[in-house]
C-alpha cells in the first residue's frame, strides 16, 4: 500500500452521511473491481457492480467501448453504469502503450488482435510484433471517472513507464502483466504480489490523484442541496 493510499484509510471517510449511497465500482473485470476496490478504500462506502446485480437479480449490460480515447470510453462506461442504477459510479479505462508499435494497442488494449483472444495470446501477439524491435520501451496509462447518475462528471489519469520483456514472467495480475516491466523494476506487474503491483500501477497513480483532490471529490459527492461549484484542474 503506497503512503498516499495508506494515509487515506486513516483520514476521514470521503463519503460520510449516514445512510448515503456507496460508489458503484462500475467494472465487470473481476481484477480490475479488486483493485480499484482496494485502490480507493478513503471512501466509506462502495459497492461492486456484481453486488449490485445479485441484490437487484438483474444484469446491466456491458456498453459497447466506441470511443476513440481513454478518456472516452471510462466516462462513456461510468456513465451507462450511473444511469441504469441510480448511483455515483467510478470506471476506468486503461490501454498499453508501445512507441515502436505507433502507440499500439493503445485504446484498443483489450481486444488488440480480435475480441476472442486470451490475456496470453495478446501478449504472446504484442512479443511476435517486437520480435526485432530493439526500442522496447512501453507505457500504460489508466483514466479514472466519477459520474453522477445526472451526467456530471470528473476525471483523473496515471501513468507507468517500462519496458516489454523477451517473453512473459510471472503468474499475477492479468492482460500485458506478464510482459511489462516497469522501469526502475527486476520483476514484471505479473512477478508482483498485489500490494507490490498497487504501489506502483497506472491504476495506482490514477487513484493516488482521485485520493488527492479529496476536497473536489468530497463536493462531487455530497447531497444536491449542498452541492457548491466544482472546480477540478483539467485532465492533461
Amino acid at each position: 500500500m503506497t503512503n498516499a493510499i495508506a494515509a487515506a484509510s486513516r483520514r476521514p471517510a470521503l463519503v460520510e452521511s449516514e445512510g448515503a449511497a456507496p460508489v458503484l465500482i462500475a467494472t465487470k473485470n473481476p481484477h480490475k473491481a479488486g483493485e480499484l476496490a482496494a485502490l480507493t478504500s478513503g471512501l466509506a462506502g462502495t459497492l461492486a457492480l456484481a453486488e449490485w446485480e445479485a441484490r437487484n437479480g438483474r444484469l446491466i449490460p456491458e456498453p459497447e467501448e466506441t470511443g476513440r480515447t481513454l478518456a472516452a470510453n471510462a466516462l462513456l462506461k461510468a456513465r451507462a453504469y450511473a444511469e441504469a442504477t441510480g448511483l455515483v459510479a467510478l470506471a476506468d479505462d486503461s490501454g498499453l502503450a508501445v512507441p515502436a508499435l505507433g502507440g499500439a494497442p493503445g485504446v484498443y488494449s483489450a481486444r488488440f488482435g480480435g475480441e476472442g483472444l486470451t490475456d496470453g495470446e495478446r501478449c504472446r501477439l504484442i512479443l511476435r510484433l517486437m520480435r526485432t524491435r530493439r526500442d522496447r520501451r512501453a507505457f500504460f496509462i489508466t483514466v479514472l471517472a466519477l459520474v453522477r447518475p445526472d451526467g456530471r462528471h470528473l476525471l483523473w489519469r496515471g501513468r507507468l513507464d517500462g519496458r516489454l520483456t523477451r517473453a512473459p514472467a510471472g503468474r499475477g495480475g492479468f492482460g500485458y502483466d506478464p510482459v511489462f516491466r516497469p522501469q526502475g523494476s527486476a520483476l514484471t506487474l505479473a512477478q508482483m504480489s498485489p500490494a507490490q503491483k498497487n504501489a506502483v500501477s497506472h491504476r495506482a497513480r490514477a487513484a493516488r490523484a482521485f485520493l488527492a483532490d479529496e476536497p473536489v471529490v468530497r463536493a462531487f459527492l455530497s447531497p444536491p442541496e449542498d452541492k457548491k461549484t466544482i472546480n477540478q484542474p483539467p485532465l492533461i
